[in-house]
């Protein structure tokens, strides 16, 4: 293993067990003839194992001192592309025909943006593979009614079936982050009709504005307060409900009654 300048800044946490790096690409469902888009390259060892399985790799990394690296990486499996450059930069849309899976070690500082940005190109993707802090899993995977159920639960299981598929202990990290990971997969779905997904992300921030006060009180400054009673006594709510305690699906419903009625 050549010797690495790991920059705390850049949230840098390698993988480097094979076995491991091998059952990361199981889980993404990595097959021969996919085209896999993996943001932070870091050492090449993810990107190495996922070009060994896969049609093509287009790999992103920041980092442009480990561009030595991975171009022997690169001379080694054909099948890769690099971009050196920040992933919030790309234009995802014009990267490549038709579509992807992604496999992603994402670092913590910038995981929300990026998983929101993936969201605004849903139709380029199969699966979203991305290893994050377990904590962050955690909230993405929350059902209502508990302390991790929020936005991001809220908007990414609209569009998403999210799972977590494998929890990776911070032992296994080269250097060790301060907690546990885990492997969460979304794999998007149909199941629910949102007429505008841009106002509907919209609604679930202003919903869990302030999560200590009601959904009344939080969505009265754009509804009128006696339409959003109507409306969640429609589905079953009281005016005292709170936005933690609304399902996805309910949660759609009540945006498409508020907007038609609006």
């Amino acid at each position: 293993m050549e010797k690495i300048d790991y920059k705390k800044s850049l949230g840098q946490n390698f993988l480097y067990d094979t076995n491991l790096l091998r059952a990361i690409a199981n889980d993404g469902g990595v097959e021969s003839d996919d085209l896999v888009l993996e943001i932070g390259a870091g050492a090449g060892t993810l990107t190495k194992v996922l070009a060994e399985k896969a049609k093509k790799v287009i790999s992103f990394e920041i980092d442009k001192s480990l561009i030595p690296i991975l171009e022997k990486v690169r001379d080694e499996q054909k099948n890769i592309e690099f971009h050196f450059q920040d992933f919030m930069d790309a234009e995802v849309d014009n990267l490549f025909e038709g579509k992807a899976k992604v496999v992603a070690n994402i670092p913590y500082y910038i995981t929300t943006p990026i998983i929101f940005k993936l969201v605004d190109s849903i139709e380029k993707f199969d699966s979203i593979l991305v290893l994050i802090q377990k904590e962050v899993a955690e909230r993405f995977v929350a059902k209502e009614g508990g302390k991790d159920y929020g936005i991001t639960s809220v908007i990414l299981q609209s569009i998403f079936d999210v799972s977590v598929s494998r929890i990776i202990k911070k032992e296994c990290f080269t250097p060790s982050p301060k907690i546990d990971s885990a492997l969460c997969k979304l794999v998007p779905h149909n199941r629910h009709k949102i007429s505008n997904f841009e106002s509907f992300k919209n609604f679930v921030h202003i919903s869990f504005s302030m999560r200590r006060k009601t959904l009344v009180n939080n969505l009265k400054q754009n509804f009128d307060k006696e339409m959003i009673i109507k409306t969640l006594e429609k589905f079953g709510y009281s005016e005292t409900v709170r936005p933690e305690q609304i399902s996805v699906e309910n949660f759609i419903k009540i945006h498409e009654d508020l907007n038609v009625k609006k």
